[in-house]
């Protein structure tokens, strides 16, 4: 894992979902591409899923945070194991998915997620301090053109990966 670090939390565990032991550093470390890969995909179409799901309006501003710090961790991952990947869905969704955060990186910075030169996601701490449902709501809903091409991206990266191979 390169480019980012990971804040691990319940919300990016329930994004994971049975693959929630891919959470962590040490379990990825031993898990083939395929696998990561494969469960990367998974859990970032659930996050787009349970994002839109969730109540930016009456949430308070920790539970903001966790979920979005989820998103951006599961999206991180994903960047990270399709980088790595010699499958070319994957490797092409590595480079969609970089594509589609300088294409919305103006956006994104306006709600307070910062894209790197890699193209891995960073939540700015005066995003944190300043929290604001609203803003977070407007770009991070299923119906978002920006969430919408994630989906997208995602749902064919799992399903072009064999996740036993």
């Amino acid at each position: 894992m390169s480019g980012f670090s990971v804040a691990n939390n319940i919300t990016l565990r329930s994004y994971y979902a049975t693959y929630r032991a891919f959470t962590t550093k040490s379990t990825r470390s031993s898990a083939t591409t395929n696998q990561l890969n494969y469960a990367d995909a998974q859990a970032l179409r659930r996050a787009v899923q349970k994002l839109d799901d969730f109540d930016f309006e009456t949430a308070d501003k920790d539970d903001i945070s966790s979920h979005v710090r989820a998103f951006i961790d599961t999206y991180n991952y994903t960047m990270d194991s399709a980088k790595s990947s010699t499958n070319s869905y994957a490797t092409s969704t590595y480079k969609n998915l970089k594509n589609l955060a300088s294409k919305y990186s103006k956006d994104l910075e306006n709600i307070g997620i910062k894209e790197n030169s890699s193209g891995y996601l960073t939540l700015s701490s005066s995003a944190v301090e300043n929290i604001s449902g609203s803003r977070f709501k407007s770009l991070l809903n299923k119906d978002s053109k920006f969430m919408k091409q994630l989906t997208t991206y995602a749902k064919r990266m799992a399903n072009n990966i064999d996740y036993y191979a």
